[in-house]
């Protein structure tokens, strides 16, 4: 298991994963960071310079991006997962560690390691920026380390888990369809209309659908809805891993 999991972050750490991961994550906190405070100071969002500068205003300001850093880090296990069906790499791995679900294990923790630590720099990256441009632009970031320290810190966990949830459905998705695209395809579609449609269709199914659950994670829910969400959230996974290591360990590798 280790062997297989110090050889996929060795892949992992290529120029194309890392831009592609920790890169594209950065960009687009920091996106979320400039425009949210840009909107902010014009008075015509549903955000303002104040409810900025209390306690939680930087987790105001990551909330709605908390889930689209999920969706990247979807993307990133979904490449990761498929490529080797792809390339032939899966069935070469194969030969040298026949006991599949020791290597499906290796490769999985790398995977969503990798993901959930891109999603976390990314969050960490635009904290350090929104510090720097907020009180030039009339945000008052002293809070956010202060009596907001904990809710700060909050959002860097709900976004941990959010991207592993995500992290999850990606490597499901990428075992069963084995070609990247594809899996990317189904994991966004599902992810970004598919899931509001089945809720439009047949009311209250949406709020038991899994990615529902993620977006309660992502806006921090409190009491009740959150527990029952970090309990959905676990049981989809937990049943996802099961089924796709069971798929693993019988389906053919021909490739």
């Amino acid at each position: 298991m280790f062997r297989a999991f110090r050889h996929e972050l060795l892949k992992l750490r290529r120029p194309t994963m890392l831009l592609g991961s920790f890169g594209t994550m950065s960009a687009l906190a920091l996106l979320g960071v400039v425009i949210t405070i840009t909107r902010a100071g014009t008075g015509r969002a549903d955000v303002t310079l104040a409810s900025l500068s209390q306690p939680d205003g930087f987790a105001v300001m990551m909330q709605r991006g908390t889930e689209l850093l999920g969706i990247v880090a979807l993307g990133v296990v979904a490449i990761a997962v498929a490529q080797d069906y792809s390339t032939g790499m899966l069935r070469s791995m194969l030969m040298r560690e026949p006991r599949r679900l020791r290597l499906l294990a290796g490769k999985l923790a790398a995977d969503l390691l990798y993901a959930t630590a891109a999603a976390v720099v990314a969050l960490a990256v635009a904290f350090v920026v929104a510090l720097a441009i907020g009180p030039a632009k009339g945000v008052d970031t002293s809070q956010w380390l202060h009596a907001g320290l904990l809710t700060t810190a909050a959002q860097f966990g709900a976004e941990a888990l959010v991207a592993l949830g995500f992290g999850v459905f990606g490597a499901v998705l990428a075992i069963v369809l084995r070609n990247p695209a594809t899996a990317v395809i189904v994991g966004v579609a599902w992810s970004l209309p598919v899931e509001t449609l089945l809720g439009r269709v047949w009311s209250g199914l949406e709020q038991w659908l899994p990615v529902h659950q993620l977006g309660v994670i992502a806006d921090r829910g409190q009491g009740a809805t959150l527990s029952t969400a970090l309990l959905l959230a676990a049981g989809f996974a937990g049943a996802a891993i099961i089924a796709s290591g069971a798929l693993f360990r019988r389906a053919d590798v021909l490739a």
